[in-house]
């Protein structure tokens, strides 16, 4: 085993630190990797990080401009692309009533949003209609299948749900209701009934599309529906402008956590630039709401439009998110932006209570062993909109797998529980299993999260069979704790150069992480509390370099201590611009430290 980046073990958060390697290569290959990599002119900061997550010289220009003629398939290599298309251009020419039931997370907005205005350009007769998370749960139901044909409705399409929704696409095909599903979750065995199941995760898919999102499967789709329709000459006026909609496909693969690789590495990629123009008007909107100074980045997609977007179906109007992304109206989309605005407040008040019950919770044990498989915690009335983000700041604080049931009723005794996992560990299959088995009411998800019904009575025994289920992954992924870092600099090398060389290796997120740095030996000064829980500094060296700093949810932790005292310490952090010191200055998220000597 390699030794440890700066000798560290165990630092303040209680992580190893290594030096970052990606799978199947040593520390010694790195060298002679950056080497090949910097002969094709590419600079030797860019190299580094290029190589460290994965890339070799025959892939590094392709990765480093990626583009949608080099990534995107075939769209008929997706298991039954072609049979969904046939069925849609038959329903668009037939004048048939078409809903989209989409999910009512960003991915499913999107994608909804993104078959509408397709629909839109084609004169089809479609609208939009997302389940309430709390009174319909998630995806189709045999209760709502039957009000959406009651409704009128001829062809039904589940966008970002659907795949696991038998006993919903038994009854549809019982009343005689069509069906596309357009999905990406985790699936076992033969598909529902439908027409068509598009899922690059179905077993019987081999177009190797399986980090895919709903959006990014709807984005493969409406290829291929603009291709056909070319061909059967539906266009009354001006051909779908595909690429102008690529701002949704991105930001549905940026929220639903996808690996940034591959075709959704392209998606991306360019759907940032057009991001970045704010063309949608509920985008424009939310930049508005929100104050946003950067709207073509993955932070303004997954920090700021994201968390906005998903307020409504958290703890408001399930239908706002889509409605904000579908409207051509600016004055509408300032009404539903401003609405989010508000709930996405009321969402963070929520959590923060739940919050700091389930870290307290954690910390007492209640949650199972801190190095076991899985933490697995809830109440009734902890409300199932905001248990998602609670289960990510848990795994995000203790680095393991975790599941947070609630209910929005206290007497309730169902709950809804929702899962967040590390790298290695695949919490959607063990959930889907449990659910298959009969463990659990119902579940599934994908590798990194999970959604599950079950029975607040039934939580210690669920918890014992999916600890279970997990053993093995997590035994194999027992470095879930351990910290990447891309290298030690000093202070002075924290330039806007070196920002520069890190924007070229973007963008980062799931499966591209962010550039990570060490800072050796540096003392904290003017330390202060700030907002909630968080401390804000300064750091110094020896030879007098300073740069400002911020730790998020550090106070009163032993990493936030540290930072308050004076001593010497290795520090690891992510750098950023500093906007509010102008173009030129840098400064940096401290993410854990330990003391120098």
């Amino acid at each position: 085993m390699a030794g440890s980046f700066l000798g560290i073990e165990s630092s303040l958060t209680g992580r190893r630190w290594l030096q970052r390697v990606p799978d199947g290569q040593s520390e010694a290959t790195l060298g002679v990797l950056e080497e090949g990599v910097r002969r094709l002119g590419i600079g030797a900061m860019q190299a580094k990080l290029l190589v460290a997550r994965g890339a070799v010289p025959n892939t590094a220009h392709r990765i480093l401009s990626p583009k949608l003629k080099n990534e995107l398939p075939e769209p008929f290599t997706l298991q039954d692309m072609e049979k969904a298309v046939v069925a849609i251009l038959a329903a668009v020419r037939g004048q048939r009533a078409i809903t989209i039931l989409a999910d009512y997370d960003v991915d499913g907005g999107t994608s909804g949003a993104l078959l509408l205005s397709w629909f839109k350009s084609v004169g089809a007769r479609a609208n939009v209609f997302v389940p309430d998370r709390i009174l319909d749960g998630y995806g189709p139901s045999p209760k709502i299948v039957n009000k959406i044909k009651d409704s009128g409705t001829d062809l039904l399409i589940t966008v970002d749900c659907g795949a696991a929704a038998y006993a919903a696409l038994e009854e549809a095909a019982r009343i005689g209701l069509d069906v596309v599903v357009f999905d990406h979750h985790l699936m076992h065995g033969a598909p529902p009934p439908a027409l068509a199941v598009v899922n690059p995760n179905r077993q019987d898919d081999v177009s190797g599309l399986g980090n895919l999102t709903a959006a990014g499967v709807v984005f493969v789709a409406l290829v291929a529906l603009n291709r056909a329709a070319r061909q059967q000459g539906l266009w009354t006026g001006a051909e779908y402008d595909l690429l102008s909609r690529l701002d949704l496909a991105a930001l549905g693969t940026i929220c639903d956590v996808a690996p940034l690789t591959g075709l959704n590495r392209a998606l991306v990629a360019q759907g940032l630039k057009v991001q970045e123009k704010l063309a949608n008007p509920g985008l424009a909107a939310l930049a508005v709401t929100s104050k946003l100074k950067d709207p073509g980045s993955v932070y303004a997609s997954g920090w700021v439009f994201g968390p906005r977007l998903n307020a409504g179906g958290r703890v408001g109007d399930s239908s706002l998110a889509v409605r904000l992304l579908s409207t051509e109206d600016a004055s509408e989309a300032t009404q539903i932006a401003e609405e989010l605005e508000v709930l996405n407040a009321e969402r963070r008040a929520i959590e923060a209570n739940v919050l700091e019950e389930a870290i307290a919770r954690v910390e007492r044990g209640e949650a199972g062993p801190l190095d076991g498989p899985l933490l697995m915690l809830g109440a009734p009335g902890w409300h199932p909109g905001i248990i998602g983000i609670v289960a990510g700041r848990l795994k995000d604080r203790f680095h393991r797998p975790v599941i947070v049931i609630g209910s929005a009723d206290p007497e309730d005794p169902q709950a809804k529980g929702s899962g967040r996992s590390v790298p290695g560990v695949n919490l959607g299959a063990a959930v889907s299993g449990a659910a298959s088995d009969g463990v659990i009411l119902a579940g599934g998800g994908h590798a990194m999260a999970a959604g599950l019904t079950m029975n607040f009575s039934e939580l210690k025994s669920v918890h014992h069979d999916l600890t279970h289920r997990l053993r093995s992954e997590s035994d194999a992924a027992g470095n879930s704790r351990d910290l990447a870092i891309d290298a030690l600099v000093g202070l002075g090398a924290a330039t806007p150069e070196l920002l520069d060389a890190m924007t070229e290796v973007g963008p980062y997120g799931a499966g591209w992480p962010d550039p990570v740095f060490a800072f050796a030996d540096v003392r904290p000064y003017a330390a202060a509390p700030v907002g909630t829980g968080h401390v804000r500094l300064m750091l110094e060296d020896q030879s007098g370099q300073r740069i400002k700093a911020i730790s998020f949810r550090s106070l009163n932790t032993p990493l936030g201590d540290a930072l308050m005292g004076r001593r010497p310490l290795h520090v690891v952090v992510r750098l950023k611009k500093d906007d509010w010191r102008g173009e030129n200055a840098v400064d940096c998220e401290i993410i854990d430290a330990s003391p120098a000597s």
